[in-house]
C-alpha cells in the first residue's frame, strides 16, 4: 500500500486509555470522524518539538483513537498506517536548521534498523514484539521414512524475529528419501505464529521500498544525513565533554588536548577498525594523529560510542582489550554484517572472531601485509586500527569535523544498512541468517512493552547497559547529545540555562545532563539529572557582595555594578546556583537598561542571543579583532611569520590561476571595473559585460577568506550596523584580496570609487568568510586578486567600528530570508 492508497485505511489504529497521548497532542484538535487525513495530522504533529517518548508513541499508534485490533485485517490496516507515519517521519528530518535537522534524524534513526521498524509495526498492531515462541527442529534418518532421530533442536524467537522472517527462513523443508528434518510447533502458537508472518510479510514490503532502498542509497539525503548527523553528535559530545567540569577533569591531559585540537584546530578524527573491519556508530580521537605511516598505529585516545553516550580512554593494546571485553555485545552488533560473516579466505575471518580474540590475548596471528605482493603474519593486538589493509573498504577512514569525516560516515552507514537488509530481514529471496543473536539488538535503546489495552509503558531497562532507567539515557543519547550542543551553538550557558531554545527534542521540562564515571575505570557516559521543581525560599531573599538586584520580564535577577559583556554595555544577569544557592551562576540572559531604567535583553530585534552568543558569530567577532588591528598595525615593520603567510598565499593564487588565459579579464584587472558594474548596478547589459561575465565564469575557485576595502553611505552603513543576522547583496562583482595587508593599501583606490558614487561617505573593510564563492583573479599585474561574482547574497555576522573605519564580516547565509538589503544604501532589494 502506498500514499496514494491510505484512502482506504480505518484510522482506528490508536488503542484508547494512554493517559500520554493527550499530553503528546496538546491542543491540537483531531475530528472525531473517520474522514481526517492520518498523514496530515502525523505530519502537524511532527512539526512540533517531541520527546522521544512522545515520537515512539505518535508514530506507533498515531493521532486516533477506536476500537481495537480484533482481525488480522484491522491489524494489517494498522501495519500500513505505521508505515505511512514513518514515511512522514523521514520526510520531516530535513527542516528547520542544521541542527535540528541532526537532531530529528537521531530520533528517526531507530525506525530505520530493522529491530526497531519490526518491532515498531508489530506494537502498531497491537502485539508484544518481545514475545517468545519456541520451536522445535528434529534430525530423523530412514529409508523412505523417517525412523531415527538423531538430533533435537529447540529455538525461540522474539515475535518481531518471526515477523522479520526468522522462522520462516529457518523452517525445514518436509520429506527425503534418506535424511529427514521436521518443525514442530505447540499447537496453542501455531495461529499466533500465522498471523505474525502475515503481518511480518506486509511489513517486509514496506520495510524494502520505503527504508532499506533510500538508506542504502551512498549518494541519497538519507545517507548523507546519516553521516552528518554522525558528525553532529561526535562534535556534541566533545563540547558537553568539555563544558562539563567534573567529567572532563576526570579524563587525562592527553585526552583533554586532543578533544581541544579535534574541536578548535580541526584535529583528527579516526573511525575505529578492527582488522580493517570498520565500527559504525563508533569515533576515535587519538593522543597522537595518524600521519599516514602505516607504521604509526594510532592506538592511544578517546572511544565514543555514538549511540549511547559512553566515551572510555583507550592506553593501547592492552587497554583495547580489556574496553571491548566490557562492550562485546555492542562492538559486534557495529560490524558490517557481511564483515561477521566472513569466510570469504583467510584474509576475511570472522569479524566476532578476530575480536574474541583479541579479547583474549595476544595469541593469534592473521594474515597481513608485509609488501605489496608478500603476507606477514600480524598478532593480534596489532589489528586495532590497523593501518595495511589492502582493500580501500578497509582503509583507516579518518578526517576531521568539518572535512572528510562526514562522507566517511555516509559510505560506511548505506553500506551497512545494505548488508542489514539482506541478512536482517527475509522476503521471498530468502537471504541466508547467521549469527542471530548477534544481530539483534535492543529496541529503541529501551524495550517497549505493550501493557493493559496497548498501553505503551517506556523506559523498561535494557539489562545490556547496566544502571536503572532513571538516571540512563540510553537509546536517547545521540538526539539528547544534538539537542545539547544546538543548545550550546545557541546559548553558551549549556545545562544553567533559564530560558533553553527551542529545540526538537524535549525529555522533560526537568531534565539535565552530566557526564558521570561508568562501571569501567576511565569512562564517563551521559546520565540523565532529574531536578526537583524549584520552591520559593521562606526566609528572605540572599544578597551578594559586588551585585545588585535588578527585575527583568517579571523575574529577580542580580547584575554587577558595572556592564560585564564583552561590548563593554551590557549585564549579565545572575541568578542563585541551583547546586550551591551561596553561588550565582549566569542566567545566559544579558540586558541593559533603557533611560526609564527598564531593562532590554542584548539582541537584534527582537530579543535573543543567539547572534551574540553562538560559535560562528563569536568566531566572526574574534576575526574582525584581529583584522582591525592588524589595519592599525600597518605602520610597523612587517613580521616573519606575516611575511611567510603573505608569500605562501601569493605563491598558492598565481600557482592555481588561470585568470591570464582570459581577454576581458585582463581588460577589467589593467583598466577598471566600470564597465562591469556600472551595468550590473543599473541593471542593464551591454556586450562587453557580457562577454566579461563567460570569462569570470570559467575562472579557477579560490577557497579562503577574502578582504575589501570601499565605501558606502551613511544609511548603509547604519543598516548594516543594525543588520546582524541580516542578508545583503551587491547586484557588482565586487574585487577584493587574499591578504589583509594588501586590501589596506587598495584604501586609495577605494576612495577614488567612492568619488563616483555619491553620498558613500563610510569607509568600510568587508572580510568575506570562506563560505563565501570567490574567483581566482590573480595575475602578474595584481598577484592577490580575487573576486565575489555578482548578486551573491551575504549575511552580516559581526561588525566593528575602529577609528573612522567600519568592519564588517560576511558570510553565505544558510537561507534567504524575506527581505534582502542592498550592500551600498542599506536599501530593501526585495
Amino acid at each position: 500500500m502506498f500514499l496514494d492508497d491510505f484512502s482506504s485505511l480505518s484510522p482506528d489504529c490508536y488503542l484508547p486509555g494512554d493517559p500520554s497521548y493527550s499530553e503528546i497532542t496538546g491542543a491540537l484538535d483531531f475530528p472525531s470522524n473517520n474522514t481526517a487525513d492520518p498523514l496530515s495530522e502525523t505530519s502537524s504533529i511532527l512539526a512540533r518539538p517531541l520527546s522521544q517518548e512522545a515520537l515512539y508513541t505518535t508514530i506507533i499508534h498515531g493521532p486516533f483513537t477506536g476500537s481495537l485490533r480484533n482481525t488480522l485485517e484491522e491489524q494489517l490496516q494498522c501495519i500500513d498506517a505505521y508505515a505511512l507515519r514513518v514515511t512522514a517521519l523521514i520526510d520531516s528530518i530535513e527542516r528547520g536548521n542544521e541542527g535540528e535537522r541532526n537532531i530529528r534524524f537521531q530520533q528517526t534513526r531507530q525506525f530505520l534498523e530493522p529491530a526497531g521498524y519490526f518491532s515498531a509495526g508489530l506494537l502498531a498492531a497491537g502485539y508484544d514484539p518481545h514475545e517468545k515462541i519456541s520451536v522445535t527442529f528434529n534430525t530423523y534418518v530412514g529409508k523412505w521414512t523417517p525412523e531415527v532421530k538423531t538430533n533435537t533442536d529447540t529455538r525461540t524467537y522474539f515475535a518481531w524475529e518471526i515477523a522479520a522472517g526468522a522462522l520462516k527462513h529457518d523452517r525445514t523443508s518436509e520429506g527425503g528419501l534418506v535424511n529427514f528434518r521436521t518443525t514442530h510447533i505447540e499447537p496453542q502458537d501455531r495461529s499466533r505464529i500465522s498471523d505474525l508472518e502475515a503481518l511480518g510479510a506486509r511489513l517486509q514490503g514496506h520495510w524494502e521500498a520505503e527504508v532499506a532502498k533510500p538508506m542504502s542509497d551512498e549518494s541519497g539525503p538519507l545517507a548523507e544525513r546519516s553521516g552528518k548527523a554522525d558528525v553532529y553528535v561526535l562534535r556534541g559530545t566533545l563540547q558537553s565533554l568539555l563544558n562539563d567540569k567534573t567529567g572532563f577533569e576526570k579524563l587525562s591531559v592527553e585526552t583533554q588536548e586532543a578533544i581541544h585540537r579535534t574541536l578548535y584546530w580541526n584535529g583528527q578524527v579516526i573511525i575505529p577498525n578492527l582488522y580493517g573491519y570498520p565500527l559504525a556508530g563508533y569515533a576515535f580521537i587519538p593522543d597522537l594523529p595518524f600521519d599516514g605511516n602505516v607504521e604509526h598505529r594510532p592506538n592511544k585516545g578517546l572511544m565514543i560510542d555514538l549511540k549511547s553516550g559512553k566515551a572510555s580512554e583507550i592506553s593501547g593494546d592492552r587497554g583495547f582489550s580489556e574496553w571491548a571485553k566490557e562492550n562485546r555485545h555492542s562492538i559486534v552488533s557495529r560490524f558490517n554484517a557481511s564483515d561477521r560473516q566472513g569466510g570469504k579466505d583467510a584474509h576475511w575471518p570472522k569479524a566476532g572472531e578476530v575480536l574474541d580474540h583479541y579479547i583474549a590475548g595476544n595469541l593469534a596471528t592473521y594474515p597481513g601485509r608485509q609488501n605489496i605482493v608478500k603476507d606477514k603474519a600480524v598478532p593480534v593486538w596489532e589489528t586495532f586500527n590497523y593501518t595495511k589493509s589492502r582493500g580501500s573498504d578497509y582503509f583507516l577512514k579518518h578526517g576531521s569535523l568539518s572535512s572528510g569525516i562526514a562522507a566517511a560516515y555516509q559510505g560506511l552507514n548505506a553500506n551497512n544498512a545494505v548488508w542489514n537488509d539482506q541478512t536482517q530481514v527475509f522476503g521471498a529471496s530468502q537471504q541466508r541468517w547467521k549469527a542471530i543473536k548477534e544481530v539483534w539488538g535492543s529496541t529503541f535503546g529501551y524495550a517497549p512493552v505493550v501493557g493493559n489495552l496497548g498501553q505503551i509503558v517506556f523506559g523498561v531497562h535494557d539489562s545490556i547497559y547496566g544502571m536503572t532507567a532513571n538516571d540512563r539515557v540510553a537509546g536517547n543519547a545521540a538526539a539528547a547529545i544534538s539537542a545539547l550542543q544546538l543548545a550550546h551553538e545557541l546559548s553558551p550557558v549549556g545545562p544553567e540555562a533559564q530560558e533553553p531554545p527551542l529545540i526538537p527534542f524535549n525529555a522533560s521540562a526537568n531534565d539535565r545532563y552530566q557526564w558521570h564515571p561508568a562501571a569501567q575505570p576511565n569512562e564517563v557516559e551521559l546520565t540523565r539529572i532529574s531536578n526537583a521543581p524549584a520552591t520559593m525560599p521562606s526566609t528572605p531573599a540572599p544578597t551578594f557582595a559586588g551585585m545588585r538586584e535588578v527585575e527583568f520580564r517579571g523575574k529577580k535577577y542580580f547584575v554587577a555594578d558595572k556592564p560585564d559583556v564583552a561590548d563593554g554595555e551590557h549585564y549579565k544577569l545572575r541568578v542563585p546556583d541551583a547546586q550551591d544557592p551561596s553561588k550565582l551562576a549566569y542566567s545566559g540572559i544579558a540586558a541593559k537598561p533603557d533611560e526609564a531604567g527598564v531593562w532590554t535583553r542584548m539582541g537584534v530585534p527582537g530579543g535573543g542571543l543567539k547572534e551574540y552568543f553562538s560559535r560562528k558569530y563569536r568566531q566572526a567577532r574574534e576575526t574582525l579583532d584581529a583584522v582591525a588591528q592588524q589595519h592599525a598595525d600597518m605602520a610597523l615593520p612587517v613580521k616573519e611569520h606575516e611575511v611567510e603567510q603573505f608569500t605562501k598565499t601569493l605563491v598558492t593564487l598565481m600557482g592555481e590561476s588561470n585568470a591570464g588565459e582570459f581577454e576581458w579579464i585582463e581588460t577589467y584587472t589593467h583598466a577598471d571595473s566600470d564597465f562591469v558594474n556600472g551595468p550590473l548596478r543599473a541593471g542593464k547589459t551591454t556586450p562587453e559585460l557580457e562577454a566579461f561575465l563567460g570569462e569570470f565564469n570559467q575562472l579557477n575557485p579560490y577557497e579562503g577568506k577574502a578582504y575589501r576595502s570601499a565605501f558606502v553611505t551613511d544609511e548603509g552603513a547604519k543598516r548594516l550596523k543594525d543588520g546582524v543576522g541580516k542578508v545583503f547583496q551587491d547586484p557588482g562583482v565586487q574585487s577584493a584580496s587574499a591578504t589583509v595587508r594588501n586590501s589596506a593599501e587598495w584604501e586609495g583606490w577605494a576612495k577614488g570609487a567612492a568619488k563616483q558614487r555619491t553620498h558613500a561617505t563610510q569607509q568600510v573593510v568587508y572580510v568575506f568568510d570562506e563560505s563565501v564563492p570567490k574567483m581566482n583573479m590573480s595575475t602578474d599585474f595584481l598577484k592577490d586578486h580575487v573576486a565575489i561574482g555578482a548578486g551573491k547574497v551575504l549575511q552580516v555576522l559581526a561588525f566593528k567600528e575602529q577609528g573612522q573605519k567600519l568592519f564588517v564580516y560576511l558570510a553565505s547565509p544558510s537561507k534567504i530570508p524575506k527581505h534582502v538589503y542592498n550592500l551600498f544604501d542599506g536599501k530593501i532589494i526585495y
